[in-house]
């Protein structure tokens, strides 16, 4: 979910439940930042599989844990480079089973070992414990969560995104590394409570005063989605049979500790079952459908983790008639967990997705009202000060912004409107499935990895011509285009500035009377005859992207 969800609906931020988060060490730099460029000792390998087997201790606010990760040699390695928090005390290192040397190099753990051969198959072994890094406020900060229900029962959770996995865990902390065979999570936690992750529950094991949930998953998942729940869940389930499903239903699961049954059901049952019908009626079946459809209640906002989405929004519709909390974090298991960006400047493929599909889902429930509702707001939430994709050489923080919000969900808007639905959603299906018709494919289905040339690229494809003009104008530059115009004796000038290049051929609606004309706009010019007298209004749909005056202005630096 992160950042900018409470620009939406400020009203609609949860309290925690119980004491706010206590001061804790600043965090590392190193730690502190998730998806910067990949260090030269990382990329000498690519992760395969994680196993973490971890202590959660609520009443010490201590966690103790074993990570083992399965890799890849690219190269010829003699030190293996993992991400972790240094406030962590490293209680053993092995490479291959063997014991190895440590150094914490900042927020870099590296291990060495007997040298590994490129092409190799290798593991790591990491085992570690300490108070971990506490949110002060999750998720747009990142950090543990240890709070109480209104029993008084340990709440925990964790958020992650803005800052990566190395908070809790040691891993190698990078957007573009998903462990491609899955994970094995085995949380042990006090008796009383349980712990809620991502994939399919695997075993339940009581010892003494603890019992321990072993959770795994075989898919492709970006590091910071395994994510700790704890509480005393209770499970409302349903069951879901989509195209792909065939006989065998998929479990809906929504872990609480709400205790009203009628929000319960108003909020799964109602509520969240129209919202999944829609998302696999107009983009294609949901990814993740042969483990499970998994929602945890949390003691913040929420997050989309893969198969497991965390829901704080304590059960309130927002004035469009949904809730719009669960919505849009449903929304990222097709765009950021489905199709993962390739690198953080293409952070917009998640959230400008994420953020679009509410008013296009406002739209169905609402009518044009809720979408347009939804749209104009956020383009005066636009700040303009920077390009929502960055060069190559630059690395911004996730949350520096909104733009790859409510931007991003604007330029699609215009793409949309440009391409037509049917080319517009084909392209939407092919980045996240590779296919148009996705619902062809059998489980398990395979995720895409997308950057914003590729998507361009895939837009050019199914509209007929090059696109690029149009990603460069709104995306890759800080502000946007200026549509000027001038009546002149015979008709209407129109020509575009502040453009990325001087061919900025975006076509004009313009009506007339009761027709509407369309103003080709040749190499950024264009013109529409008009006769004496004749009265017209430009772009009265709003179909097109531009500085309307109203938007926000950036500051002077």
């Amino acid at each position: 979910m992160k950042i900018w969800m409470v620009a939406i609906f400020v009203f609609h931020t949860p309290a925690l439940y119980g004491p706010s988060a206590q001061e804790t060490p600043p965090l590392h730099p190193e730690t502190a930042e998730t998806g910067g460029p990949v260090s030269a000792l990382q990329q000498l390998y690519d992760v395969q599989h994680y196993t973490l087997s971890l202590d959660v201790m609520p009443d010490e606010r201590f966690i103790r844990g074993e990570v083992v990760m399965r890799a890849h040699a690219l190269e010829g390695i003699q030190e293996v480079e993992l991400d972790l928090d240094p406030r962590f005390e490293i209680t053993k290192a092995l490479v291959n089973d063997d014991e190895a040397t440590f150094e914490k190099r900042g927020g870099k753990l590296v291990l060495v070992g007997k040298y590994i051969d490129e092409g190799s198959s290798f593991t790591t072994t990491v085992a570690y414990e300490g108070q971990p890094h506490v949110a002060k406020r999750a998720p747009w900060d990142g950090g543990f969560v240890w709070t109480e229900t209104p029993e008084g029962q340990h709440w925990v959770a964790t958020a992650m995104q803005g800052n990566g996995c190395d908070l809790y865990w040691p891993c190698k902390d990078h957007v573009s590394d998903k462990a491609d065979k899955g994970a094995d999570m085995i949380i042990t936690v006090p008796k009383g409570l349980k712990a809620v992750m991502n994939g399919v529950l695997i075993d339940e094991k009581e010892e003494g005063d603890s019992k321990s949930f072993h959770w795994r998953t075989t898919k492709p998942i970006s590091s910071y989605h395994l994510a700790i729940n704890v509480g005393p869940f209770e499970a409302y389930e349903l069951k879901h049979k989509n195209a792909l499903s065939g006989d065998r239903d998929i479990p809906i699961v929504f872990y609480h500790i709400t205790k009203d049954r009628a929000k319960l059901d108003k909020l799964i049952a109602d509520d969240f079952v129209k919202q999944l019908k829609f998302f696999e009626r107009l983009l294609g079946p949901y990814p993740w459908g042969d483990e499970k459809i998994g929602i945890v209640e949390i003691p913040h906002l929420g997050m989309e983790h893969q198969t497991m989405n965390g829901y704080g929004n304590q059960f309130r519709l927002d004035p469009h008639g949904f809730d719009w909390l669960i919505q849009h974090e449903f929304a990222h298991e097709w765009f950021g967990n489905l199709m993962t960006q390739t690198r953080p400047r293409d952070f917009w493929l998640h959230e400008g997705f994420g953020f679009y599909m509410q008013p296009v889902y406002a739209q169905e429930v609402l009518g044009d009202a809720g979408y347009w509702s939804y749209m104009w707001s956020r383009y005066n939430q636009i700040a303009n000060c920077k390009p929502v994709v960055a060069s190559e050489t630059i690395y911004d923080s996730y949350f520096e912004s909104a733009d790859p919000y409510y931007k991003g969900a604007w330029t699609m808007h215009t793409l949309r409107w440009l391409m037509g639905d049917d080319k517009f959603w084909r392209t939407v299906r092919r980045s996240l499935y590779d296919t148009v018709d996705p619902w062809s494919l059998s489980y398990p289905i395979k995720p895409t990895r997308r950057s914003t040339e590729d998507f361009t690229a895939i837009a050019s494809d199914e509209y007929g011509s090059d696109l690029s003009w149009l990603i460069d104008t709104y995306l890759k530059q800080a502000t946007l285009p200026i549509l000027q115009s001038e009546r002149t004796s015979d008709g209407l000038r129109l020509w575009w500035e502040n453009t990325a290049s001087g061919d900025f051929p975006m076509p004009i609606p313009v009506k007339v009377g009761d027709k509407i004309s369309l103003v080709e706009m040749t190499k950024g010019q264009g013109f529409l005859e008009l006769e004496v007298g004749q009265t017209y209004q430009i772009d009265p749909g709003t179909k097109v992207l531009r500085d309307f005056g109203t938007s926000a202005v950036c500051p002077a630096s």
